[in-house]
C-alpha cells in the first residue's frame, strides 16, 4: 500500500489496485487488467512526468496506469513474477522471482536493463542509497541475504548477512538499512561497511514491513501485531493489535498507521506513544497503545472461546468463570474492566 495525495492505494490478490479517500474511506478508483494477483504498486510523479501508477503482478507483467483516468498506458512483459518495485533517480526498479532486477526510465517509460542479482532465488524487496557519487541499489532476497550493488551496472559491492530466512522488507536511514525477515527479527546493517549493528527481537512470526519515524521503528508482522521500538535502546515501547488476520502491509501518514491484512481488510489507528495499556496477565508483558486492542488481546490470546472453566490470571485477580453456572458471558465485561481500569503502567 502507498499513500499519495490524500489517497490510499492498495493492491491485492483480487487482481486489482484500489484507491481510497483517506477522509471518506470510500473507494474512489479501481485499476484493472492483471490476470492474477498484484504483488506490488508504486505511485510516482515528478517534474514533467504526470502522476502514474506502476503495478507488478504474478502474471509476469508490470502495468503503467494514468492515476487520473485509471487507463493502462503501457504494459511491460517480464520473464517471471514481479514481486517488488522501487523508484529513485527517475528510474523504476522491479524485482523478479527469478532473481533479476529490471530497470526502467520513468521519463521515457521504457525498459533500460536487466541486472542478474540473486538468480535463481527470488528478489523480495528493494531499497537505494548513495555512496559518495555512486548510486547504490540494495537487493533483498529469498536466499536470506541483501546484496549491495552499483545501481547502474549491478556490480556486487558487498553482501549483508545475518538473516536465516527470506528478507521481506527494507528501510534505509542514513548509513543504516533496517531489514525485516521471515526469521522473526529486524537487523540493522551499516550499508558501507557491511557490519551488523543491531538486532531487534520480540516478533513471533515473519516481519513484513519496517518503517522508521524519527527515533522509533514501527514494524508489521504476520502475528497480527504492529510493534513500536525505540531505535537506540532496542526496547519495545508499544504494540497495536485488533487485527483478525496477518498484517501484510503498512503505511504511516500524519501519525496514522494504516495496515492491510490477509483477509482483505484495511485498518487505521493513531500512533500515540503517550497512551499505554499494559497487559498484567501472568507471563505477558505487552503494552498496547489502544485499550480496545488490549481487550481484544485478552479475549483472543488469553481466553479460549470454548472454555468450560477459566481462571482470570490478571495480577491480584482470582475471578473464576464457568460455563455451567452461566458466568461465562461475563468474561468480555470483566476483561474490558481490566483493559480500561487496571492496565496502568507501574510508576
Amino acid at each position: 500500500m502507498q499513500i499519495y495525495n490524500g489517497l490510499l492505494y492498495t493492491c491485492s490478490g483480487d487482481k486489482t489496485v484500489r484507491a481510497f479517500d483517506l477522509i471518506t474511506r470510500k473507494c474512489v478508483s479501481m485499476f484493472e487488467g492483471h490476470s492474477t494477483k498484484v504483488n506490488c504498486l508504486l505511485v510516482t510523479q515528478s517534474a514533467g512526468i504526470p502522476g502514474r501508477l506502476y503495478t507488478g503482478s504474478s502474471d509476469h507483467t508490470i502495468r503503467c496506469y494514468s492515476i487520473k483516468t485509471t487507463e493502462c498506458i503501457e504494459q511491460f512483459c517480464q520473464l517471471d513474477r514481479v514481486l517488488c518495485l522501487h523508484s529513485r533517480w527517475k528510474i523504476l526498479f522491479a524485482g523478479l522471482a527469478n532473481g533479476s532486477v529490471v530497470s526502467f526510465s520513468l521519463k521515457m517509460n521504457k525498459q533500460l536493463d536487466v541486472l542478474e542479482c540473486h538468480n535463481p532465488r527470488a528478489v523480495s524487496c528493494l531499497a537505494s542509497a548513495q555512496e559518495g557519487a555512486r548510486r547504490i541499489l540494495l537487493v533483498g532476497s529469498y536466499d536470506c541475504t541483501i546484496s549491495v550493488r552499483d545501481a547502474k551496472s549491478g556490480l556486487l559491492l558487498r553482501t549483508l548477512e545475518g538473516h536465516t530466512k527470506t528478507v521481506l522488507c527494507m528501510k534505509v536511514v542514513n548509513d543504516l538499512v533496517f531489514s525485516g525477515s521471515s526469521d522473526q527479527s529486524v537487523h540493522a546493517h551499516n550499508i558501507h561497511t557491511g557490519e551488523l549493528v543491531r538486532i531487534y527481537k520480540g516478533h513471533s512470526h515473519a516481519v513484513t514491513v519496517v518503517s522508521i519515524l524519527g527515533k522509533v521503528m514501527v514494524t508489521a508482522c504476520l502475528d497480527k501485531l504492529v510493534r513500536v521500538y525505540e531505535l537506540q535502546s532496542h526496547d519495545r515501547l508499544q504494540v497495536y493489535g485488533g487485527h483478525k488476520d496477518m498484517v501484510m502491509c503498512m503505511a504511516i501518514h500524519k501519525s496514522m498507521i494504516y495496515t492491510g491484512c490477509y483477509d482483505g481488510s484495511v485498518q487505521a489507528v493513531r500512533l500515540n506513544l503517550m497512551q499505554n495499556y499494559r497487559c498484567w496477565w501472568h507471563g505477558c508483558s505487552l503494552i498496547f497503545g489502544v485499550a480496545d486492542h488490549l481487550k481484544h488481546h485478552l479475549l483472543t490470546d488469553h481466553t479460549n472461546a470454548n472454555f468450560q472453566t477459566l481462571k482470570c490470571r490478571w495480577r491480584n485477580c482470582d475471578t473464576f468463570f464457568t460455563a455451567r453456572n452461566g458466568s461465562k458471558q461475563d468474561t468480555p465485561k470483566h476483561m474490558q474492566k481490566h483493559a480500561e481500569e487496571d492496565s496502568k503502567l507501574d510508576p
